[in-house]
């Protein structure tokens, strides 16, 4: 992978290295995939838009993708109008692919459901009264971020495939996060971190028991 600095120092060598990586990714994995394809190749109209890949295979997975150096600074205005056309298209979905995606290439169908996150929730608050604050705290992060990227399919918003920071930080600029959901997640990340690394946390109780009312209110709002 070419490192952040190279990526920095020189954006359109980045770029065309990315975009090849993940047109390469898709091709393994069984699409055929055609690089900055014409209007002509694309089967309708996205205006002016024109992506940076177009992958399909049978029988109805078909990708306009766009292909970002970073998630920093995106217009997600722009990509959210051009996700909706997309979206409306039988068989058809938009992805938005950057250098700082935490999501693996072509696993982006194994999204949790809300009624998936709605009986694991249930797991999680049986491990909050064993006791067992770290591994609910783990677990109700990953229902989170599932939450999070389940709902910016839902709402058109080409976010999913982001880091669990730029995701959080463009649903609260979409005005899909109130201020305080926004900072009650910003708040929990170096727990998170913490916790995951390995890193002793105390007084994990109230933070766990934050983060279940954030999920709760938050599924509570989107189903």
């Amino acid at each position: 992978m070419t490192s952040v600095t190279e990526s920095n120092s020189n954006p359109q060598k980045y770029h065309s290295l990315l975009e090849s990586s993940v047109a390469e990714r898709y091709r393994s994995i069984g699409f055929n995939v055609l690089v900055e394809p014409s209007a002509s190749q694309i089967p309708f109209d996205l205006g002016g838009y024109r992506p940076d890949i177009l992958a399909t295979k049978e029988p109805d997975q078909n990708l306009i993708i766009e292909v970002k150096n970073t998630a920093e600074s995106l217009s997600v205005d722009r990509f959210k109008s051009i996700a909706a056309i997309v979206n409306e298209q039988p068989g058809w979905k938009f992805l938005l692919v950057t250098g700082d995606d935490s999501v693996p290439i072509g696993t982006d169908n194994g999204i949790l459901t809300l009624e998936e996150i709605k009986a694991k929730l249930s797991q999680a608050t049986d491990l909050i009264a064993t006791g067992a604050s770290e591994p609910a705290f783990l677990y109700l992060w990953s229902l989170l971020e599932g939450l999070l990227r389940h709902h910016s399919i839902e709402a058109d918003i080409p976010l999913s495939r982001l880091n669990q920071v730029s995701l959080v930080n463009h649903l609260y600029s979409q005005g899909e996060l109130s201020r305080e959901q926004f900072h009650i997640a910003k708040n929990l990340f170096p727990i998170r971190n913490k916790a995951v690394h390995g890193y002793k946390v105390s007084h994990l109780e109230d933070s766990t028991q934050r983060l279940l009312e954030l999920v709760k209110q938050l599924m509570g709002e989107w189903s």
